[in-house]
């Protein structure tokens, strides 16, 4: 069985990655480590095809929120989803092929691109999002000095609330086309560790 764990950043992907891993003793991959494999192959036009490499400035994270907005994150994103998909694609239907058991999770997994394997038995597909602002908005703060590379990079409090409020429009990206495609999703931002336990169990049962 191959896991598709999609949806808005900070909703819990990589938490339930983890769990679900452990419970079934199974690899998984994020398609963050995906997109530096298939990078090299657009050296040319690099910028073009992953545009979140140009507008992101790891050294002044602050910058980055003050120069782009939540639309403009969001676009750049999906670019980056359709760029990289043929080569997650090309994963996924070798790990059919071969009958491996994998779980893959991402924000890159948008419900347009995995709806092509919705009626595949060997896969199970769900997505997590966060969709209010001021609870995202805790959130991030309660994770400081805890290895995020958001909060733990942010000066300004009013750069804070604007990645608050871009989280919030991926969540809400993510929810109305989940529905749309008839995917399951589950919104973690109450009850967190409840919600997590529920996915696991929607992800294994039968």
């Amino acid at each position: 069985m191959i896991y598709f764990i999609g949806g808005s950043p900070r909703s819990g992907k990589s938490i339930l990655s983890r769990k679900l891993s452990k419970k079934l003793n199974i690899p998984y991959i994020s398609t963050d480590n995906i997109r530096p494999i298939v990078v090299p192959y657009f050296k040319k036009n690099s910028s073009e095809y992953f545009p979140f490499m140009k507008m992101f400035d790891g050294k002044n994270v602050d910058k980055f929120f003050e120069d782009n907005n939540g639309k403009q994150m969001f676009k750049a994103d999906t670019k980056e989803s359709k760029t990289i998909w043929p080569g997650v694609k090309s994963l996924i239907d070798y790990l059919l092929e071969c009958k491996m058991d994998y779980i893959i999770e991402g924000v890159h997994l948008l419900p347009a691109l995995v709806k092509t394997y919705i009626t595949n038995p060997n896969i199970k597909i769900i997505f997590l999002t966060k969709t209010d602002e001021r609870k995202i908005q805790k959130g991030l703060l309660s994770n400081k000095n805890n290895n995020d590379w958001i909060v733990d990079n942010l000066k300004k409090e009013e750069n804070i609330k604007k990645a608050a409020k871009t989280l919030c429009e991926y969540g809400k990206y993510f929810e109305k086309e989940a529905e749309k495609h008839g995917f399951e999703t589950i919104n973690t931002e109450n009850d967190f560790n409840k919600k997590i336990d529920i996915a696991t169990k929607s992800l294994i049962s039968n």
